[in-house]
């Protein structure tokens, strides 16, 4: 692996330790396990960013549009902002 990859991996590694809780850093790894269970998605994606990508390509079903809408409810535009998450 290149030096400069290398930096970088850590680097994001510390940004992320030093922005997120604890206890933030395990509802993440909760929902991105959901998202590999009940949606079939990878590991490395949050429920929210997979139905925003789903919705994005016209492919949302009911319940990922009814899942956005309760999300909505607690933050704006969650969906649309965990795009990529």
């Amino acid at each position: 692996m290149d030096a400069d990859v290398k930096k970088l991996l850590v680097e994001k590694f510390e940004n992320d330790m030093k922005k997120r809780t604890w206890f933030f850093r395990i509802l993440l790894v909760v929902d991105q396990l959901f998202n590999v269970i009940l949606w079939n998605g990878s590991q490395d994606e949050t429920i929210s960013s997979h139905i925003s990508r789903r919705m994005k390509n016209g492919k949302a079903t009911w319940l990922d549009k009814s899942i956005c809408w309760g999300l909505k409810k607690i933050s704006s535009k969650h969906c649309k902002k965990s795009l990529g998450e």
